[in-house]
């Protein structure tokens, strides 16, 4: 196979198309004698059931009659046909009723017991046994036995007339394939000419010949242009490796340069820079790294020698040396990146970066900086002196921002107090007591007759309902004067709790308690219910059910009155004559929202990242202390206060959202 394998194509073609002529043929041949054998067997086995057939009916009357003679003689007829060597007839009973010995007259010859239309074919002969029948009833038996000789000459005549046509077509195959194949060949071993011309003078301007059009012109075409590129791309690679080299030598001259530029640009750093290998040999340093630790050049020019460095530096007596020869001596040792900070004795503060050099993935030295940060711990104390005195004067400024917010926050509270004291005022102006002292003294005046003033008198008649009337009159200015006062009483109440709660923002926490938000509007819209009369705004609500969240309630409060106050502002300043402003409560898994939502002027695109700015307002008369110290509040207690408007003449919406902590603080037992 091997030899098969290195053979040339020509040969290999050949020997393929012959082996496959030769198979061919022998299917062929073997089913040509297969089927001459099947057919011989079946004309044979016919004509001897045609002859048996036929002895039967000629012997019918001589075993109807027992004439054994009879069928004798007709058996003898048989002798005729060479290729029968026996030949018997057997009674109804299956005995033996006439014998023909052919080639062995002498009886050596067994005969077979009878059977019946049986055909069998063994290595001698064809043994064929027929029934004679008569009327529907077998009366006995012809026995017939052929032998097989002249018919295996028959075959074997055949086979080798088969072998004589397989080898004259396996001559005629190798002279038709000898003159085709060259057709392929030829081509091929062309190709494989040019493919060594190229291979052992690298010489890529040969061109294989194009014989045909076919798959093997298609090859060659292929190869053609692949020696072409290969052509061009070895011109390509020889002009390439000239630049390269002359590259090379420019790279070469450059980097030259750049390790003059190098060596400047160390020995122009403010660091102290040396570098060394674990053997003490000094790559590199600069001058600052001489003058920062004091060696002398005669001690630097030992380059080889680290221990007499060390030796140097050790005796100087000196920290900032024996701190150096520490270093020198840790040079020799392999280390990963590090950084350290010494103080030295003489006021001096040095840093230290070691960087480890690395060749081939393998560490071979080290690279230290010495960095002198004296004058820079110098500035950062100052900076931080400085630093201290900016904290001071922010948290100064910052006590100013709060007195304003308290200012600002207290001027709002005291709009309510100063509105309700002139109800109460006015409503004491107004009031009908004095009508109370008139009737007394008319009661005083006829204490005399007093039933006979109240019964028959005009005026005594019209005391009794005006008594009803005066009382009913002076219980509704009671009625509204209680109740001015109790507002008054919140504000009061409410502008202490603002001063309180300005004076505790410098604390880490205040007091928290469990608070209704709802409640809290209320409260609010209380508080502003005159105000909001006498500019006309509705109020819609629209509160969802939401839990109680653990707060400060009145830093909340603060919040809400100046949301509500600049809504209804904002509403009076918008001329509309439906000024509505609208409150929403909802809540989710984190936060509560409270959101005011009026349809007043509106806010400027431009003010909405400036209205929460401390001091901005767009009020004539306002302070901007108010949304800056609710914004501030509203962080400080971990939510957050947004505004929203659509522009100026569409109103305004602003959002608290809180923190839903609905958490207990635990309370102090009295002592």
């Amino acid at each position: 196979m091997l030899t098969l394998s290195n053979a040339p194509i020509k040969r290999k073609m050949i020997l393929i198309g012959m082996l496959t002529s030769c198979v061919a043929l022998l299917f062929t041949c073997g089913a040509f004698v297969v089927y001459e054998q099947h057919s011989s067997r079946n004309d044979l086995v016919k004509q001897n059931l045609d002859t048996a057939t036929l002895v039967g009916y000629n012997n019918t009357a001589a075993l109807t009659f027992n004439d054994k003679d009879s069928a004798t003689a007709s058996l003898r007829a048989l002798k005729n046909e060479t290729a029968i060597t026996a030949a018997a007839i057997y009674d109804r009973d299956g005995k033996l009723f006439a014998v023909y010995r052919g080639i062995d007259p002498t009886g050596a010859v067994k005969l077979p017991s009878v059977e019946h239309d049986t055909q069998r074919f063994d290595d001698a002969g064809l043994s064929l046994f027929s029934d004679i029948v008569l009327d529907g009833e077998t009366i006995g038996t012809v026995y017939i036995r052929h032998d097989l000789s002249e018919t295996r000459a028959t075959q074997r005549h055949y086979v080798t007339i088969a072998a004589w046509v397989m080898l004259v077509a396996l001559l005629i195959n190798w002279l038709i394939s000898a003159r085709l194949y060259r057709i392929i060949s030829g081509p091929i071993s062309q190709l494989s000419a040019v493919m060594g011309i190229v291979t052992a003078d690298k010489n890529y301007s040969v061109r294989a010949v194009k014989h045909s059009a076919d798959e093997l012109g298609e090859l060659i075409d292929g190869f053609n242009e692949m020696l072409q590129q290969i052509q061009q791309r070895e011109s390509a690679l020889n002009e390439a490796h000239g630049e390269l080299e002359k590259r090379v030598a420019e790279r070469t001259h450059e980097l030259a340069n750049s390790l003059s530029l190098l060596n400047a640009t160390i020995e122009s750093s403010g660091d102290g820079i040396i570098a060394r290998q674990f053997n003490g040999k000094t790559i590199c340093h600069n001058s600052r790294y001489q003058r920062l630790w004091n060696v002398p050049d005669a001690v630097m020019r030992d380059s080889h020698n680290i221990n007499t460095r060390i030796e140097w530096i050790s005796t100087q007596g000196k920290d900032s040396q024996h701190y150096l020869a520490q270093v020198e001596y840790r040079m020799a040792h392999p280390e990963t990146d590090g950084f350290d900070v010494i103080e030295l004795r003489d006021g001096r503060t040095i840093e230290r970066y070691i960087r480890p050099q690395i060749v081939d993935g393998r560490q071979v030295g080290v690279v230290i900086n010495f960095r002198d940060i004296t004058a820079r711990k110098q500035a950062e104390r100052e900076l931080e002196d400085i630093h201290k005195r900016l904290v001071e004067t922010s948290r100064q400024a910052g006590m100013a921002e709060v007195a304003t917010g308290v200012l600002h926050n207290v001027g709002n509270v005291l709009n309510s107090v100063n509105v309700s004291a002139n109800l109460v005022t006015e409503s004491i102006k107004g009031s009908k007591v004095a009508g109370l002292a008139k009737v007394a003294a008319l009661l005083q005046e006829h204490r005399h007759d007093l039933s006979e003033f109240i019964s028959h008198d005009a005026k005594g008649k019209h005391l009794p309902p005006y008594l009803v009337q005066l009382c009913e009159h002076l219980q509704t200015e009671q009625h509204l004067a209680v109740k001015e006062l109790d507002t008054l009483r919140s504000n009061i109440d409410h502008i202490k709790q603002i001063v309180s709660m300005q004076q505790s923002f410098a604390k880490v926490s205040g007091v928290k308690e469990l608070v209704n938000v709802i409640d809290l509007l209320e409260d609010t819209l209380r508080m502003n219910s005159g105000a909001l009369q006498r500019h006309g705004v509705t109020i819609i609500r629209q509160f969802d059910s939401v839990p109680l969240i653990n707060t400060e309630k009145h830093k909340i409060l603060q919040i809400l009155v100046n949301l509500v106050r600049n809504a209804k502002y904002a509403c009076s300043e918008s001329g509309r004559g439906d000024k509505c402003m609208t409150l929403c409560v909802t809540s989710n898994d984190t936060h509560i929202q409270i959101a005011a939502i009026d349809n007043g002027i509106g806010i400027a695109p431009e003010n909405l990242t400036r209205i929460f700015s401390h001091g901005f307002t767009t009020r004539k008369d306002g302070h901007g202390f108010g949304l800056h110290s609710g914004a501030l509040t509203a962080r400080e207690l971990g939510g957050s206060l947004q505004a929203h408007s659509a522009g100026v003449g569409h109103g305004a919406t602003f959002i608290l959202e809180l923190p839903l902590d609905t958490t207990e603080e635990p309370k102090c037992l009295p002592a």
